[in-house]
């Protein structure tokens, strides 16, 4: 399936409430800015952007590669993909919610700051396999069109980016006021988002 201008529409926000879940590149983003300051708060998202930049592009390019090398074998690939989503999604669905941690960083620079960030996200190998998973549902990887390569790692930035900025913004109120039960409703509602895509990737044809 190529991917259209409404299967970019609909990235944007799967990938805007997937960056929301609570996580520790969350309470990262938020520790920083609450103790020093908004600024750095958006360094260690600009860590996690660029990050997420790498996995992003290591998973369209291996994917791609993969296609063209399996051929029809790749559908194969396509429903474990889809199947590893909707195990993903009904974990998080059956999740109680935690309260965001965050290891302590030491140092105050603007460099450590976007260091941690890009860091914390790189330990995250299954990121690689949630962007690996993803993708096929919005990229035709036996063709792939640059334009629309280009546009996936631009939705990235923006949809990632963005949602950490906010919770760099709101960093102080977060972190006066964070509450686990208000976190499982995200959860439930990215968990229920990522059945529905790992459904549809299997059952495609």
């Amino acid at each position: 399936m190529a991917m259209d201008g409404y299967g970019l529409l609909l990235l944007i926000p799967v990938m805007m409430l997937l960056a929301a879940l609570p996580s520790t590149s969350v309470a990262l983003v938020v520790v920083r800015s609450a103790r020093l300051g908004v600024v750095h708060g958006l360094w260690v998202a600009v860590g996690i952007v660029v990050a997420d930049l790498l996995f992003a592009a290591l998973a369209l390019w291996g994917m791609t590669e993969l296609a063209q090398q399996l051929g029809g074998f790749f559908a194969l690939v396509r429903i474990a993909a889809g199947i590893w989503l909707v195990w993903f999604g009904i974990s998080l669905i059956r999740s109680r919610g935690t309260a965001l941690q965050a290891r302590p960083i030491t140092g105050s620079s603007k460099t450590v700051s976007f260091l941690a960030g890009l860091a914390v996200t790189l330990g995250d190998i299954k990121a690689i396999v949630f962007y690996a998973s993803l993708f096929p549902l919005f990229v035709d990887m036996h063709a792939p069109d640059v334009a629309h390569l280009v546009a996936v790692l631009l939705i990235t930035v923006f949809s990632v980016g963005g949602v950490k900025a906010v919770y760099a913004l709101l960093a102080q109120r977060i972190s006066r006021r964070s509450n686990p039960r208000l976190q499982q409703p995200l959860s439930i509602a990215a968990g229920c988002t990522l059945v529905g895509a790992g459904a549809w990737l299997v059952t495609r044809p």
